[in-house]
């Protein structure tokens, strides 16, 4: 019989994978901070990819079936699977990626006519590379997010399996249809610039208006191919939903008690709220979403490897024992703090919906999105510094 990899530090039974192995650089407590922006994290995602696929009905049933309807029937069904726990997510996910593959490709084959290459920017220079850093600070958000919850579904590998086969599988799974799914959007974006009715199924409907006309051509499936692309955005959801409930369990001792079916739930609720509001203001809610969420996680994932590399010497320097105990874990006071740090640069040269930031406005007439690297600098920068003196002076 094959061994499955179930370490106590990495447990998916217990506690979320990144969370838990957090606590070697934010400490036991200072954990508890990044499982609730975790948790923020896909929420926010659950909105996000509930309203994409809603927005999808909206446009096949001409209105009928408004945006908020579609996030509760999309929502319902994520909410089910994920009640019927990780088995039955992992038998799924197996196939679900071949249908939104199907769609992809008949629409970029039915829309070919209506889409363009030309180039109809004319802008040059600091106002045409702005929007660029923006949308490419859009993209990163979404593909990084995963870092949060990706070793969550890795944990059933055999013991045996290779790193670097781990690192390519999940990398490749990312980055493949990430790359797909944009290219598709920015072709379908194009027949808005020579067609007036893409223009304003656009308008109307958002992307589901541009895939609608696409896939006119081909009738009757073309209708029930976007019925399947809407349908799409649930196995996307299924491992938000359910590794809220993984986020959740690092609250403590207590949290591990409650029924994973109940901590589902609870996010379910709290997503189907949140999706149903933010369906009005679709655009806004995506950039900016996208952006604080990139933020968090960019401070995350750079503090966690230099602990990594400079404090712990490799995965030698874990002592796989003292993961749930605050007296062998460090306090996390520069961890923390360099969090607070980033986010503050983050604020700086940000640039959503809604706000735009002193240093993003310096770069074109509109601004630009560069709170990522600004983000990973001052977080990266301050974090060995503070954890030397961490310890330094409290000796873990």
């Amino acid at each position: 019989m094959t061994t499955f990899r179930y370490l106590s530090l990495c447990d998916v039974s217990a506690e979320g994978i990144a969370d838990s192995c957090s606590r070697y650089s934010f400490g036991y407590w200072g954990s508890i901070l990044v499982a609730v922006f975790s948790m923020v994290a896909t929420t926010g995602w659950n909105a996000i990819n509930w309203i994409s696929g809603a927005v999808v009905l909206d446009a096949l049933s001409d209105g009928r079936c408004p945006t908020w309807a579609g996030v509760i029937i999309i929502c319902t069904v994520v909410w089910l699977v994920c009640a019927l726990g990780i088995s039955w997510i992992h038998r799924l996910d197996v196939f679900a990626w071949v249908l939104p593959l199907i769609v992809c490709c008949v629409a970029a084959g039915t829309g070919a006519s209506h889409l363009t290459g030309a180039d109809h920017n004319t802008t040059s220079g600091a106002n045409r590379a702005a929007p660029v850093l923006t949308f490419m600070a859009s993209v990163f958000s979404f593909a990084e997010s995963w870092i949060n919850c990706a070793a969550d579904y890795n944990v059933r590998m055999p013991v045996e399996t290779p790193r670097w086969k781990i690192f390519s599988a999940t990398y490749v799974g990312i980055f493949v249809p990430t790359v797909l799914v944009q290219a598709l959007g920015a072709a379908l974006y194009s027949g808005t610039i020579n067609s007036p009715d893409w223009d304003q199924a656009y308008a109307e409907f958002g992307v589901g208006g541009l895939l609608k006309m696409a896939l006119a051509p081909a009738g009757g499936f073309g209708k029930f191919l976007m019925v399947l692309a809407a349908l799409s955005a649930i196995p996307n959801n299924i491992p938000n939903n359910y590794s809220f409930a993984l986020h959740a369990q690092n609250f403590g001792p207590w949290a591990l008690r409650i029924p994973r079916v109940v901590l589902v739930t609870f996010g379910f609720v709290a997503a189907i709220v949140i999706g149903c509001c933010a369906a009005e203001y679709f655009d806004d809610t995506l950039q900016t979403l996208l952006s604080l969420i990139g933020y968090w996680t960019v401070i995350h994932i750079t503090l966690v490897i230099e602990e990594h590399f400079m404090f712990r010497g490799g995965w030698k320097g874990y002592d796989l024992d003292a993961w749930n105990d605050p007296l062998y874990l460090p306090f996390g006071y520069a961890a923390i703090a360099s969090f607070g740090f980033g986010f503050v640069r983050a604020a700086l040269a940000m640039k959503v919906a809604w706000y735009v930031e002193p240093i993003a406005s310096l770069i074109g007439d509109f601004g630009a999105n560069i709170g990522h690297e600004l983000t990973l600098t001052y977080s990266g920068l301050s974090f060995p510094v503070l954890r030397w003196l961490e310890k330094r002076y409290t000796g873990r």
